[in-house]
């Protein structure tokens, strides 16, 4: 186990993710600081600026992109990546974005669209962007392998809003901080599961 780092920006932050040991699945999540995952049943009160570059730096980095029905409905995805990241993207050799993947009822059990994810993107990076529900599966079927999650300054305190995962079982899982960095009063961690 190796120290933390404690990092001086959201590009140094990300670093690691730009270059990752082939097969790995990253969750990106944003909470308040007491662990809730929505405002008024949607993310966009808990985010800024800082969230935001966390956010669309993991998509530029990104071979494909889950995200759950419910939160696409909510949330909005019209387009993931502005013309600058496209283009940087299309620089390094990849399509101009990541594949959108949405799970939903009707999609393959999740461990089965994590196959065929990997068949397509063997070496390349997936990113879990949730909800709450999907990360809960994603963890309980063992898919994760770390998590980057942004604290938002506030306190919701609302106990009708989302947790940050949702998951009705036990799950037991232990992490490892891997790097932290501070951008605007959010706190942005960067953890790796044990296995």
């Amino acid at each position: 186990m190796h120290a933390p780092a404690f990092l001086s920006d959201i590009p140094e932050f990300l670093q690691p993710l730009a270059d990752p040991e082939p097969g790995l699945t990253v969750a990106v999540m944003v909470s308040s600081v007491d662990g809730r995952a929505t405002v008024g049943g949607h993310v966009g009160d808990l985010t800024g600026p800082a969230d935001q570059r966390v956010l669309l730096g993991m998509r530029e980095l990104a071979a494909a992109v889950v995200v759950g029905g419910r939160t696409v409905r909510v949330e909005g995805y019209e387009g993931l990546l502005g013309d600058e990241a496209k283009a940087r993207r299309a620089a390094r050799g990849v399509p101009p974005e990541p594949e959108l993947v949405v799970f939903t009822r009707a999609s393959p059990p999740l461990p089965e669209l994590w196959q065929e994810l990997r068949r397509r993107h063997p070496q390349g990076l997936i990113v879990c962007e949730g909800g709450p529900t999907l990360l809960g599966m994603v963890v309980a079927h063992g898919l994760l392998d770390q998590l980057v999650l942004g604290i938002s300054p506030q306190i919701v305190g609302d106990a009708g809003q989302k947790r940050l995962l949702e998951h009705g079982g036990a799950l037991d899982i232990d992490l490892e901080l891997r790097s932290g960095v501070s951008s605007d009063g959010f706190l942005f961690l960067r953890y790796g599961v044990r296995r």
